[in-house]
C-alpha cells in the first residue's frame, strides 16, 4: 500500500462532489452547529466545498477550515462568499491554524478519509488543541 495522499481525494470528485451530496439536507446540521457554537468561531476539518461552512458564515459565524484537497478548496473559492473563509490546505489530523475556536467540526464521514486509527486519534487531539476554554468538538 502506498503512502496516503490527502490531496488526491478531491482530484477525482471536486467537480461533482456537490451533485453527489445535494440530496443530503444541510439545514438541520447547520442549525445544530450554529447553536453549539453559541456565536463563537468555528473551525471545520474537511471543509471541502463549503456545504456547511458557507451557510454558517451566512448566519454570521466566523468560520475557518482545513482540507487536504486543493481541488475541493478551489470549488469553495468559486462560490459566493467562499473567498472570505480562511482555509489551510493540509492534513487535518496534524495541521494547526491560527486562533482558538468555540467549536471544531468534523462532519459526515470525513474522519474515515484518514488512513488509520492512529491518524483519527491525532485528528481528535488536534481538534481539542484548537478549542478555546469551554469549546466543543
Amino acid at each position: 500500500m502506498g503512502e496516503f495522499d490527502a490531496s488526491a481525494y478531491g482530484q477525482t470528485i471536486a467537480d461533482v462532489y456537490d451533485e453527489m451530496v445535494e440530496h443530503l439536507p444541510t439545514g438541520p446540521a447547520v442549525e445544530r452547529v450554529f447553536r453549539l457554537a453559541e456565536g463563537g468561531p468555528v473551525l471545520e476539518f474537511g471543509i471541502g466545498t463549503g456545504r456547511l461552512a458557507l451557510p454558517l458564515a451566512a448566519r454570521g459565524l466566523a468560520v475557518a477550515g482545513v482540507d487536504g484537497s486543493p481541488d475541493m478548496v478551489a470549488v469553495l473559492r468559486d462560490k459566493p462568499g467562499g473567498d472570505r473563509i480562511p482555509v489551510t490546505v493540509g492534513d487535518f489530523s496534524e495541521v494547526r491554524v491560527e486562533g482558538r475556536f468555540a467549536l471544531v467540526l468534523l462532519a459526515f464521514n470525513t474522519v474515515f478519509a484518514l488512513p488509520s486509527q492512529e491518524a483519527q486519534v491525532r485528528c481528535f487531539h488536534n481538534a481539542a488543541a484548537h478549542l478555546r476554554p469551554g469549546g466543543a468538538s
